[in-house]
């Protein structure tokens, strides 16, 4: 049996039906607020409870081999919380994980954690990892570059509009990759745990945002034209933002801090791990619905 944390989340329900398709039983943590649809005819266990909620998470993770963790207060941006469910929560769960002695603890980080100046969310993902290492339990640390997903509004907006609008420069690069890839490498984890205890990875290819517009300008057969927006100017907006939700403030400081630094990985995953990644021009069309 494997706990997923942030079950419902965009990686969280890709690894849960992951590992279903593998015939893994998955137990889904989900509050009592959560929208299950994502999940629904996975097969998935469901297990109501809460990173803030230490005893739920002793429940939760009873009879469990292994606990996977993919939960931000990111996602709902009304109950963003970095102290409480970023930090305390994951220090919670790998309280109970040690008590209810589970086999294998699997954090979801990103790469860039550890560099001088990384963002808040980053510097507390490297916090946990520090607590993980120090906890006892056996671990692995997965640390994917930048998402692709998280690039699916600037392709809908490219592919309708033309135009598309980026934090300037626009030209370091990343390595992207698609959350059905981190999924995979989960599952390929928890069957085969890895030597190395940190495992940093991401797609095929090193991208930076210009690259990704010309990559989508020739999927859709189209010229799109670049609004480059000053990094000031994106920060103001979270700023500005910060009466109503300090969640825009947050990830408008990743943005700002990944096109300064880029997520570059080096792909030495791959000898242990030899899977077939995505590449961005397949995501991209498939996005659409398009065939390459």
């Amino acid at each position: 049996m494997v706990l997923v944390v942030g079950s419902t989340g965009a990686l969280g329900s890709a690894i849960v039906w992951r590992l279903r398709r593998d015939g893994v039983a998955a137990r889904a943590l989900v509050r009592r607020t959560s929208n299950r649809a994502v999940l629904e005819g996975s097969g998935a266990e469901f297990v109501v409870g809460d990173l803030r909620d230490a005893e739920s998470l002793l429940r939760a993770c009873r009879g469990c081999e292994a606990v996977v963790t993919t939960a931000s207060s990111t996602r709902r941006p009304r109950e963003f919380d970095l102290e409480r469910i970023d930090r305390q929560g994951n220090l919670n769960l790998i309280e109970a994980a040690k008590a209810e002695r589970v086999g294998h603890f699997v954090f979801t980080s990103s790469i860039g954690v550890d560099a001088p100046g990384a963002p808040r969310i980053f510097q507390n993902k490297h916090f946990i990892e520090q607590r993980l290492a120090a906890s006892g339990l056996p671990y692995t640390v997965l640390r994917p570059g930048g998402f692709m997903e998280n690039l699916v509004p600037l392709i809908r907006l490219v592919r309708r509009t033309g135009w598309a609008a980026i934090p300037a420069p626009g030209t370091t690069k990343t390595s992207y990759i698609a959350i059905r890839d981190v999924a995979e490498m989960v599952r390929l984890i928890l069957a085969k745990p890895s030597q190395h205890p940190v495992i940093e990875f991401g797609g095929p290819e090193d991208l930076s945002l210009l690259d990704c517009i010309r990559v989508m300008g020739e999927v859709f057969e189209r010229r799109v034209r670049v609004l480059r927006l000053p990094l000031k100017l994106v920060r103001a907006v979270g700023w500005a933002a910060l009466p109503f939700t300090r969640a825009l403030d947050a990830v408008f400081e990743i943005f700002e801090f990944v096109e300064q630094k880029g997520l570059r990985a080096d792909r030495k995953f791959l000898e242990d791990y030899p899977i077939q990644l995505t590449s961005f021009r397949r995501f991209v069309a498939g996005q659409v619905g398009l065939s390459l």
